[in-house]
This record gives C-alpha cells, structure tokens and sequence, in this order.
C-alpha cells in the first residue's frame, strides 16, 4: 500500500508553520492514541501514521528533504548524511540546552521547555563535548586521531516523542504514577513514568532517552499534561483557592466549619464579625513543587436570607438601630 502523504495525514498544508504542525500532531495524537480508543482496532495503525508524520515535519532536515524527494528522501540516515555537516554540533546543542540554571546541575534546558518542565535523567556536564565531537566526526575530541579517508556517516539522533496526558487536579499537585502505551519506531511501548508533584495545564515532563532512535543517540519523551478542572479548589501559583459559604449569623458570630483540603478536611475557625471576602489560610495545604509548598486560602462567602418576613423585618431592623454600619463610610465617593 503507498504511504500517504504526510501533510495529509496532519491535515496541515505544505507551507504550515512548526507551531501548526506541532498543533495538528497534539490533537490528533490525543484523539487517536491506543489508549483512548481501545475498542477501535484501527487508532493504533492510526496512531503510528501520525508519529510518523510528525516526526518527519517536525525535523528541518527531514522535512526539506522529504518536500524534495518524498518519502524516498527520509529513507535511513538521509536527514544527516545529505544535510548540514553541522547538524549534529546543533542537535547535541540543542538537547542539553546552553546553560546549567542555579540549583541545578547538569544540562537541563530544552528547546521550548518551559520553567513549568520537569527533566528526569539529564546528562551531566563533564562528557558532554566528547559526545558532541564524536556526532560531528566520529571520533573522540582532542588528542584522538581520525582517518583521513572518506568521513563514516554518523547515525542521525532519534526524534522527541510529545504524549498527552490528562490528569486530575489532584494527580497535579500532589503528582502521580501513571502506565503509558507509547509508539516508539514504530512499537506500541508500555512504560512507567512518574508525574511530579506541582504540574500545570501545558506543562512538559522530559523523559530522557525516551523518544525514536533510527540507530544513534535516542530522542527524548515529553509528557504533556491536561489537568482537569476541580469541583471546588482552583490554583493561584503554589496556592490553592476554596470559596467558603457561610450564613451571615457564623459570620457575625463565628463558627468552626469542616472544610476540604487536598489532603484530608480540616476544622476551620470562623472568627466573629468576618465579611464576605475575607480570607482564611491554612498553612502548608496548597501544591508542592521542588521543594516547596502553598497553602490553602479559604474565601468566605457570606449568604443572607432571600425571604423574611415582618417579625424577622422588625428585628433586623431594631438590630440595625443598635448596631449601625456604614460599610462605605472610608470610601469618600462621589
């Protein structure tokens, strides 16, 4: 059977951008990965159609020479024998990121990895311009000889793999062990990955290691999360957020109240005279990430009567003329 066209296949024209490429292959892998669709005998054959698209647009190189050529031009090793002779100095570059941040140590950043990405596995410093010397000829650095023959082709590093995940609020912030099924060359993959605790919507999580490999350096996997919205919690940074109601008599009388936490409820102290917005932390139940932890702010939300009648009209009122208020009185409007 003749193998489809790839842009095609990602729904993209031949003159769309990385970032609507890297688009399509998000959306379609998500709609049609094994794991969503376990009934369908036809998403994984799907599924490594799309990969494999992607993996081949996604690649300057191979991409250039599969819009010269066709799929004749990305057959093997193709994309570093017949391109750019420093094509590997930039890949070896170009995945270990330019600098070691503070804290940190070894290569750590990755083209597009945001501060919200998490690196599992990343190589040190010391090494790493041997591997990049033997990528660009194929020997050692300095003090290594090398033929003067005819250069020896060097295997070209696999692609990065991208794999969605959805998550919920709790696996995010508390992180999670999850069973993914990833095409890899071609194979439906089953591996163990570990979420950290403290991911977002969009985060990345590196894999190292984990991508293609068509012989060389294998590429890296990178975990992408969806996290679901949560029925009562929201997140503000490493904080999270709970709207409290309360009637207006706990609010002007205080109350204790259970409250939900990530964790397990805790009894809250409501103190007299609270208003409505005020709010209330408790220490160290918020999201954890590297090292660190929110809390958990609590807003009240004070609730009044929608219907009364003349007896509780009367009382109300008579409280009103012992206690009066003027919330607005610091305001000085207009």
């Amino acid at each position: 059977m003749a193998q489809r066209d790839y842009y095609e296949v990602l729904g993209v024209s031949k003159t769309a951008a990385a970032d609507e490429i890297k688009r399509a292959h998000r959306k379609l892998a998500m709609k049609y990965h094994p794991d969503s669709n376990k009934s369908n005998k036809d998403s994984e054959e799907k599924f490594k159609e799309i990969q494999e698209a992607y993996d081949v647009l996604s690649d300057a190189t191979k991409r250039q020479n599969y819009d010269q050529f066709g799929h004749a031009g990305i057959g093997g090793a193709a994309g570093a024998r017949n391109g750019d002779p420093f094509e590997a100095f930039r890949r070896a570059q170009g995945s270990r990121g330019g600098t070691t941040g503070p804290g940190r140590s070894g290569w750590r950043a990755s083209p597009g990895v945001t501060v919200e990405d998490f690196d599992f596995g990343g190589a040190g410093a010391g090494g790493d311009f041997s591997q990049i010397f033997e990528q660009m000829f194929g020997g050692g650095g300095a003090g290594r000889g090398r033929s003067r023959g005819r250069s020896r082709p060097e295997p070209q590093r696999g692609a990065d793999l991208e794999h969605p995940v959805t998550l919920t609020f709790e696996q995010a912030a508390r992180g999670s062990d999850l069973t993914l099924k990833v095409d890899r060359d071609g194979k439906i993959e089953t591996i163990d990955v570990k979420i950290p605790p403290g991911v977002k919507d969009g985060s990345r999580v590196r894999i190292k290691g984990r991508g293609q490999q068509t012989g060389g350096e294998p590429g890296d996997l990178f975990i992408v999360t969806a996290v679901l919205p949560h029925r009562f919690f929201r997140r503000e940074g490493l904080d999270v957020l709970l709207d409290l109601p309360v009637s207006m008599y706990e609010a002007v009388l205080g109350a204790k109240i259970e409250v939900p936490t990530l964790d397990k409820p805790v009894t809250l102290t409501i103190p007299p005279g609270t208003s409505s917005g005020a709010k209330l932390r408790i220490k160290g139940r918020g999201i954890e990430r590297a090292g660190e932890k929110g809390d958990e702010l609590v807003i009240v939300k004070v609730i009044v009567p929608k219907e009364i009648d003349e007896e509780g009209r009367a009382a109300i009122q008579k409280l009103e003329s012992r206690f009066p208020l003027n919330p607005r009185a610091d305001l000085r409007w207009p």
